[in-house]
């Protein structure tokens, strides 16, 4: 009830008349994972880091839920849980609310620590990934006990681990070391044909499998269109080589978007052959995550070093920075 009801307390604070935002009918909701914050004062109300959320019609109004002042590295939902499981990779682990995030509890012990990301399973929700400095670990009974699943990875450092959301049993992830796909839920795994280290995310396309994009730290932005075996560089357009960040529109997956170091935003609408930057009203150009609402793909957020949130209503014609201030965000989930 607490995310159900959000969007009309946001409202209210924000001064918007609980009528308008009715009225404006149903509202994904954005969680963000906050690493750290610029201002930290001993015996002061700091900014929180962790995990926070809102609804679009809440505007600079953000909530926090779950432990206060952790390094939150990302932010998951369990598909098909109502939002009701949430997950967060933290510095300490992985954390896990079965309740909307009213209570959380932290699922792995002493030695899983430095979750950089997290990765629950579509098809099975007893299962999930988590991508750590020191490998893949999986779980299959809903959390309660964790099984390392790097077989057959050269780099144990993972910047990402990702289920696919469209073929089961497929997982991914973006190493140091290159791109790897498992096809059996990550007991083993097989390097894609990208030979570049430093991979930063790696994006399955929405609706075909085939289809794979990458972004690497000092080696530019990579596309496969043959399930990973063979990569091209894209270049058209990009005067940067560096990116943390790729989204595909998923209603219209033709339209991606591609951020990272002091490159501000990038958008493609040709399925990644040709960019364009989409800078106007950014405030900052360094970011980290992006995510496209899945109900309104005009609506996109990039998630900033030390800039909070960047939100644009017009597939990135415009941008304007919605908070939370001075905040290191590291990763966007945004659930219809």
């Amino acid at each position: 009830m607490r995310i159900l009801t959000f969007s009309l307390i946001a409202a209210f604070l924000a001064g918007v008349p609980a009528a308008h935002v009715a009225a404006q009918g149903p509202e994904s909701t954005v969680y963000i994972s906050v690493v750290a914050t610029k201002l930290f004062v001993v015996g002061a109300a700091n900014p929180q880091t962790g995990i926070h959320y809102q609804r679009p019609s809440a505007d600079t109004v953000w909530q926090h839920t779950g432990a206060v002042n952790i390094r939150a590295f990302g932010v998951a939902v369990h598909p098909g849980s109502g939002q009701k499981v949430l997950y967060i990779a933290s510095g300490n682990g992985l954390h896990k609310s079965t309740d909307g995030g009213a209570t959380w509890r932290i699922t792995t012990g002493w030695s899983i620590t430095e979750v950089q990301s997290v990765s629950p399973d579509p098809f099975d929700p007893d299962r999930v990934y988590i991508g750590t400095p020191y490998g893949v670990y999986r779980t299959t009974d809903g959390c309660r006990t964790w099984q390392e699943a790097s077989a057959g990875l050269s780099s144990r450092f993972i910047s990402q681990v990702t289920a696919s959301p469209i073929v089961k049993g497929q997982v991914y992830c973006a190493t140091e070391s290159g791109t790897y796909i498992s096809i059996d839920g990550a007991s083993t795994w097989a390097r894609m044909g990208l030979s570049v280290g430093g991979v930063r995310t790696l994006v399955q396309h929405p609706r075909d499998p085939k289809v794979f994009a990458a972004g690497t730290e000092d080696h530019g932005l990579y596309m496969s269109t043959d399930g990973g075996a063979v990569w091209t560089r894209r270049e058209a357009g990009i005067d940067h080589l560096t990116f943390y960040a790729i989204a595909f529109d998923p209603t219209a997956p033709d339209t991606m978007y591609a951020a990272g170091y002091v490159t501000g935003v990038y958008r493609s609408v040709d399925g990644g052959t040709s960019w364009k930057r989409m800078n106007e009203g950014l405030s900052v150009l360094s970011f980290k995550c992006l995510a496209v609402d899945p109900r309104d793909s005009r609506r996109v957020y990039a998630g900033a070093y030390w800039g909070g949130v960047c939100v644009t209503r017009d597939r990135g014609e415009h941008w304007r920075s919605v908070g939370p201030p001075d905040s290191q965000v590291w990763s966007i989930s945004i659930q219809p």
